[in-house]
């Protein structure tokens, strides 16, 4: 597993948030929304496929970010921070 950061854009009609929420939720990977449109994702494939899983939902209106992320640090976020060091510790 690596660790991921993805953020995106949406900037059409579709998806809607919550819609790409439920589609987050079927790579099967650990993920947690970390800042409104911005989230950490434990997953076992490839950059790119993390990537196309995501993209495959986007208008192309809509703008898509994905990391590959060796070392983080932050202040405050949405999700509980040591939940996340947990996770992120378990897949580096």
């Amino acid at each position: 597993m690596a660790n991921f950061i993805l953020s995106y854009d949406l900037n059409g009609p579709r998806p809607s948030h919550k819609e790409m929420d439920d589609h987050l939720a079927k790579i099967g990977a650990a993920r947690a929304r970390v800042l409104e449109t911005v989230w950490y994702v434990a997953y076992g494939g490839s950059l790119s496929s993390l990537q196309d899983h995501v993209k495959s939902i986007l208008g192309k209106e809509d703008l898509l970010l994905v990391v590959e992320a060796k070392e983080a640090t932050w202040t405050k976020l949405l999700v509980d921070t040591q939940s996340l060091v947990n996770c992120w510790n378990e897949n580096r």
